[in-house]
Formats: structure tokens, sequence, C-alpha cells
């Protein structure tokens, strides 16, 4: 595993586990990284604009409108993915969907 790659791993670990905090101490409610947050019934759209505005403030950095999928909201680790997206975008490993797709060298 290339330096650069285990990098953006422990970052999107690190988000996730700032995320899990957030949900818990900001949003009253526990998750893991990868519980369905709209099918467990944890989101609903109030506390989807409340998590937008926390997410925003807590990690600096703007959701694009073209963002507002509920796939890339659907998990802890999707939207921790997002995060790193959107505050790395040259070099983020993960595609717009979310997914995981490290550069060849």
């Amino acid at each position: 595993m290339s330096l650069g790659l285990a990098s953006a791993e422990s970052e999107s670990q690190s988000i996730q586990r700032e995320l899990i905090t957030l949900f818990s101490e900001r949003l009253n409610v526990y998750v893991s990284s990868g519980e369905n947050l709209f099918e467990g019934g944890i989101l609903d759209s109030q506390k989807f604009v409340e998590l937008m505005m926390l997410i925003e403030e807590q990690f600096k950095t703007q959701i694009d409108i073209a963002d507002f999928e509920l796939e890339n909201f659907s998990c802890v680790a999707r939207i921790a993915n997002l995060i790193l997206k959107r505050k790395n975008p040259s070099t983020s490993p993960y595609t717009s969907e979310g997914q995981f797709a490290p550069s060849k060298p």
C-alpha cells in the first residue's frame, strides 16, 4: 500500500470517528460507520439539514449541491469519503460516488 493511499484511508477513518462523535454529541444518536442512516430512521429531513450545517461547521468545508444525493449520506463511511473529497478534491482517492479508486502509478 502506498503512503498516499494509507494516508487517505487513515484520514477517512479519522473523519469517520469525528462524525460518529458528532452524531452522538450533537444529534444525540449512536451510529456505526456502515449503518444505513436513512433505513435505520436516524436521518429524516430535519436531521439531514442539521447534519449538513454541522458538517460544514465542524470540517470547514462546503457541500456542493451536486453532492446532495442520498447515497452520499447513507452511512458515516460515505459521508467521510465525501468530506475528504471536498477538502482535497485533487488528491482524494474516492470517486464522486464515494467509491475507493486509487490512482495508478
